[in-house]
């Protein structure tokens, strides 16, 4: 079962500060909830899966600023645009 902290950890690898403030506790229920649904239905996420979704998220939503990631930040935003684009 995934928990709060340990996205809010996997999160940290993408930016330059601490942005856990920064993003509303709902985006990270909700992808929780997509991760338990994502992994019951057989596609196997991972922790940075769900991480990378997370930031997506709130990068589109203007909760994250790009000068707050860093390179491997903006590569998973790369990333994550193509998974949900599928």
């Amino acid at each position: 079962m995934i928990k709060y902290g340990e996205l809010h950890q996997a999160l940290s690898v993408y930016t330059t500060n601490d942005i856990h403030e920064d993003i509303p506790v709902d985006y990270y229920r909700r992808v929780m909830k997509a991760w338990i649904k994502a992994n019951n239905e057989g596609f196997n996420w991972d922790m940075q899966q769900a991480a990378s979704i997370l930031l997506y998220l709130a990068f589109n939503e203007g909760f994250v600023q790009p000068s707050q990631l860093n390179a491997e930040g903006l590569k998973t935003l790369d990333w994550a645009e193509k998974f949900l684009s599928q």
